[in-house]
């Protein structure tokens, strides 16, 4: 199961990246690259606009439930001992 949702997670950040980066592309007059086809039309049609207007809370919220490394904690700081000079 963690597979998948590794695949979700990766599928995801990939497509808001293809999205930020045609953004920026039109603000800069870039040419825009081919259009969706497949799978990629849930992606970018329906994916990308939804994820945008959700409020950051909400999706702050459905991140930190789905499995994956963003949940990994660092390690506790060890205690301090003795003098540092």
């Amino acid at each position: 199961m963690a597979s998948f949702f590794q695949w979700v997670r990766r599928t995801s950040e990939h497509h808001l990246m293809v999205d930020a980066q045609d953004r920026i592309g039109r603000k800069l007059g870039a040419r825009r690259p081919a259009p969706p086809r497949g799978a990629e039309i849930f992606w970018r049609r329906v994916y990308v606009p939804v994820f945008h207007h959700l409020p950051k809370s909400v999706r702050d919220a459905a991140i930190a439930r789905m499995p994956g490394s963003h949940r990994k904690r660092w390690p506790a700081e060890p205690p301090l001992r003795g003098p540092v000079v």
